[in-house]
């Protein structure tokens, strides 16, 4: 009984088309427009150095030795946490660089690259106004 109605039922499934094929349509054969071969780059050669640019300045004065001042904004221990709040700086301070120095074992972001104490004073302003309360400018130089 059982194997009549396994047999029915598959006459009915095979009748009812549910093992039919799906035709495929074939994809339009459009002409294909020859592409002009490509020609490879000329090689130049490699410019010559530039000469290292003399300095003004005598190394034994101050002014030779800081390069300007940038606002600190954050220390951290890990890199992480320090990633996280440049990538933050980044989209606040959209005008200025961020950079991520790194002074063994702490790692600080920095904002702005300024010129002058005046500048930093002012960026410091726009820093705590941003939410860095702790903010404060330091100089960077060769030594630092």
């Amino acid at each position: 009984m059982r194997t009549i109605a396994l047999i029915a039922c598959a006459a009915a499934l095979a009748a009812g088309g549910c093992l039919k094929r799906q035709a495929v349509q074939e994809p339009v054969k459009q002409p294909v427009a020859e592409q002009p071969a490509k020609q490879p780059f000329a090689e130049r050669p490699a410019a010559e150095p530039r000469p290292a640019a003399e300095p003004e300045a005598q190394p034994d004065t101050p002014a030779a030795a800081a390069w300007g001042w940038r606002v600190q904004v954050f220390v951290s221990s890990t890199v992480e946490n320090a990633r996280k709040v440049a990538e933050e700086a980044r989209w606040k301070f959209g005008d200025q660089q961020v950079f991520i120095a790194e002074s063994d074992p702490y790692y600080k972001v920095q904002v702005g690259a300024n010129l002058d104490r005046q500048q930093a004073d002012a960026l410091k302003a726009r820093a705590r106004d941003l939410g860095y309360p702790q903010a404060y400018p330091v100089e960077v130089g060769p030594s630092r």
